[in-house]
């Protein structure tokens, strides 16, 4: 019993020992610095991605933020008239994006727990440099130029944040994509990174 009594009460300290740490690490008026990789899939296949942001705690709630991300490669289709052909062809190929945006976090905490899920919502430029390819269509190698281009584009999604301690913490987030200009198919990134909080 008296063991019993012992254990419950260690039990108890602890509990009010975590309450005491995780509702400080949830609040307003801190910065949070991290970066993050990933997985970004375009219109064919997954390819890594990977980036970085600043978030401001504006209130417990709602973190306005700015980010930068950078696509290796993400899938892109073009309809080309080719000389000889009487159709129009359809070329698939990859390029490489980078993404700078800002937008807005809304975090849900959940009784003040470490683990606190969030929304994001996102607005910015989508840049693709030029680049030259020469492909395969019906055994006849086609030169052809993807010309550079910067769009605006919006994203959306959501993540879960958990906060190691007052410091430190971890999250992963999946976002959409949707560019606007001639290349507007919707693309997405699951990512998983670190955040220093800095108060």
């Amino acid at each position: 019993m008296k063991n019993l009594l012992q254990a419950s009460c260690l039990a108890a300290f602890a509990m009010l020992g975590l309450t005491a740490q995780t509702a400080s690490v949830v609040r307003s008026g801190s910065y949070e610095v991290g970066g993050f990789v990933g997985a970004s899939y375009g219109i064919d296949e997954s390819r890594w991605m990977g980036g970085a942001n600043v978030t401001y705690a504006a209130s417990k709630y709602i973190l306005p933020y700015t980010e930068f991300s950078y696509f290796p490669g993400i899938g892109r289709k073009q309809s080309r008239t080719i000389p000889g052909l009487s159709q129009p062809v359809n070329i698939s190929y990859s390029i490489p994006l980078t993404d700078f945006h800002g937008g807005v976090h809304i975090r849900i905490p959940i009784r003040e727990l470490p683990i606190v899920p969030y929304g994001v919502f996102g607005v910015g430029m989508i840049h693709a440099p030029e680049r030259q390819f020469s492909v395969n269509v019906e055994n006849i190698q086609v030169p052809f130029t993807s010309a550079a281009s910067t769009n605006a584009a919006v994203n959306f999604g959501g993540g879960i944040r958990y906060y190691i301690n007052q410091r430190f913490g971890i999250r992963g987030e999946a976002k959409l994509y949707k560019p606007s200009g001639q290349f507007s198919e919707t693309f997405g990134k699951v990512e998983f990174g670190f955040f220093i909080q800095l108060r």
